[in-house]
């Protein structure tokens, strides 16, 4: 009977022995060193600030597909690379213009006019290749993470307003955190604060700031 203990016991510590040391490395490593993939959707009204410009009572919303990479690993802290497309971007209530030609009686001369039309949403796509992120794991399965990154978004139109232009230069800093049960799937909740601009390239460069507020996914 003692025998059989001691070889049964004997036998279970040798086959958990590889279940703790996957558990373990996971825990030490909860920044590996892959590229993981990830999408998030989120919105919110735009905001006015002193050095920034903006424009009122508007709203931007965007979708993002990212991938990751963790550069450099400290311990339980990370500096990683991301990248992100944005399949849509909507912007709302900007200006809508419409012009005509006005002719004289004789008709031999003409004059363009530009007169509004209203306000309403606009569709863009855009791209953020620089993005940086320091994060720090704050248990087996929650990490917080700040960040900021830079990219472009091509509207349909405008933006913010109709003596501005349809490229834009993006940046945003933000936070948020991340979280899950196990596995290769991670939830994040987070905010980012985006400033839109022509960099004065056109005849008006009003900007559009907005708190954006998101849900996503990560998959690793």
């Amino acid at each position: 009977m003692v025998r059989t203990l001691v070889v049964a016991f004997a036998l279970g510590s040798v086959l958990s022995t590889p279940a703790q040391a996957q558990l373990s490395d996971a825990l030490a490593r909860p920044f590996p060193r892959r590229w993981e993939f990830g999408a998030w959707v989120g919105g919110g009204p735009s905001v006015v600030t002193a050095s920034l410009g903006g424009v009122p009572n508007r709203a931007l919303f965007l979708t993002t597909v990212s991938v990751t990479r963790a550069l450099i690993t400290v311990k339980r802290f990370a500096c990683s690379y991301f990248a992100e497309v944005m399949p849509f971007v909507i912007a709302t209530r900007v200006p809508k213009t419409e012009g005509s030609w006005f002719y004289n009686a004789s008709h031999t001369d003409s004059t363009y006019f530009v007169v509004p039309a209203g306000a309403g949403p606009v569709l863009g796509t855009g791209i953020v290749p620089f993005g940086l992120r320091l994060s720090a794991s704050l248990g087996s399965s929650l990490l917080g993470y700040t960040e900021a990154s830079g990219g472009v978004v091509a509207f349909s139109r405008a933006v913010p307003s109709a003596e501005a232009r349809r490229m834009n230069f993006l940046g945003g800093v933000g936070a948020g955190v991340r979280f899950g049960s196990g596995g290769d799937r991670r939830y994040s909740l987070g905010y980012r604060f985006l400033h839109l601009s022509n960099a004065n390239t056109a005849r008006e460069n009003p900007g559009f700031n907005a708190h954006v507020f998101y849900v996503g996914i990560m998959l690793r």
